[in-house]
């Protein structure tokens, strides 16, 4: 694949591809036993060669990646959310008076805590009646394909324009971000905000964790190149920051609408190309060291499973070629149960198969606060002899390899 048909999504410089996975299937595309899906796409990461923001080359389509199901959730980190809010309460200009509004559903919970601050001028676009989407399967990947200007200078029209928008865990599944920019753009008034935030991709690239690459995260931002994506796009950037996780940290970006731009300074330049480089060259290494591994594991007759059937396991599975040595996929989400998972078509069975002692190692694929709910609830398991570890190497319960 020639980095020469691609253009950077945040510049337009030309990128560089860094690894190509091959073709793999969508993350949520779960089936039933005798089910044939042959749904695939080509999952390529790169990095561009003049800003060095890290994105996906040709992502997965949109209709392809729409799941079929309507009971698919997705879950963000929200320890943080409270001091989050306290923050931009206290934004220059922010009065209780403000209009505040959200674009997802992902910020439902930031407007919960607004209101109990004291903000009652607060909505959230309506998937039907803003985005114009029908169909209740429909996820962030219809919405980003519905977001355009025309769009929100009706909604504008209709809604008057915010003071302050929330884009909560968006922005990364956006085809064309430099587009979405000038259609937010259109909610909000003269002097107003909009605060983005998205994962902070740095954790997972310096420790060489290729299960957090998914169709659905078309970029992959660090604090450099998040502020430098939006000063080259002519926004204002307030302030960035991070708040801390284990595995991977929320990097916030607070830009004020129709001020001055600042001039792009890519300080860390050098780092961030390193980062990318050290990233790709590591890939087929660590692969093989989790094929040795397990496979050895599985040799001496031990049987393994992966505890969490979300699209984090499923990459591990089928970016690390495993399903051959792996028994099964753990999963007490009642509508998961007997179903197979996306590629490795490896089956998902309930939680009780660990205390019927039919496994004897369980690869966790949990943030480490849920590793601890898991090891709390399965202590039977423990005590007959079963282990736990992990599929990421940043969680206390690594998986040595």
């Amino acid at each position: 694949m020639s980095s020469l048909h691609y253009n950077c999504l945040g510049c337009g410089a030309s990128v560089n591809v860094l690894i190509d996975f091959g073709k793999q299937p969508p993350s949520n595309r779960f089936i039933q036993l005798g089910e044939v899906d042959n749904d695939q796409h080509c999952l390529t990461i790169g990095q561009c060669g003049t800003c060095m923001l890290v994105q996906l080359i040709d992502s997965m389509p949109a209709a392809m990646v729409k799941p079929r199901f309507d009971w698919m959730t997705y879950n963000e980190p929200e320890g943080h959310l409270d001091a989050l809010m306290d923050r931009l309460a206290k934004l220059p200009g922010i009065s209780e008076d403000s209009v505040i509004a959200g674009l997802t559903y992902k910020d439902d919970t930031s407007i919960a805590r607004l209101n109990r601050l004291g903000f009652a001028n607060t909505f959230r676009l309506d998937a039907t009646l803003d985005l114009g989407l029908l169909d209740t399967r429909a996820g962030l990947e219809s919405i980003q394909s519905n977001i355009g200007e025309d769009r929100t200078r009706e909604i504008a029209s209709r809604r008057g324009l915010v003071d302050l928008l929330l884009v909560r865990h968006f922005l990364e599944h956006t085809h064309d971000p430099r587009a979405f920019l000038a259609a937010l753009k259109q909610l909000v008034k003269p002097g107003g905000y909009i605060v983005f935030e998205v994962p902070d991709s740095q954790k997972f690239l310096d420790v060489f964790d290729y299960s957090f690459v998914w169709e659905e995260h078309i970029t992959y931002f660090s604090p450099t190149t998040l502020k430098s994506f939006f000063e080259i796009n002519g926004l204002f950037v307030l302030d960035a920051f991070t708040y801390p996780y284990a595995l991977e940290d929320s990097l916030i970006g607070i830009i004020k609408v129709e001020q001055p731009n600042n001039k792009s300074n890519l300080v860390n330049i050098n780092a961030e190309f390193m980062r990318a480089q050290l990233f790709s060259s590591q890939f087929l290494k660590i692969r093989q060291r989790y094929i040795d591994r397990i496979t050895e594991i599985h040799s001496s007759g031990k049987k393994v499973a992966v505890f969490g059937a979300g699209h984090l396991a499923v990459k591990f599975l089928n970016l690390y070629d495993l399903g051959q040595v792996i028994e099964c996929v753990i999963d007490d989400n009642p509508h998961k149960q007997g179903m197979l998972m996306p590629g490795s078509g490896l089956p998902i069975r309930n939680s009780k198969i660990l205390d019927e002692g039919e496994i004897d190692m369980c690869l966790l694929s949990l943030s480490p606060e849920s590793e601890e709910k898991v090891l709390a609830s399965k202590k039977a398991y423990l005590d007959k002899g079963g282990v736990f570890c992990s599929i990421f190497s940043l969680s206390p319960l690594a998986l040595e390899i």
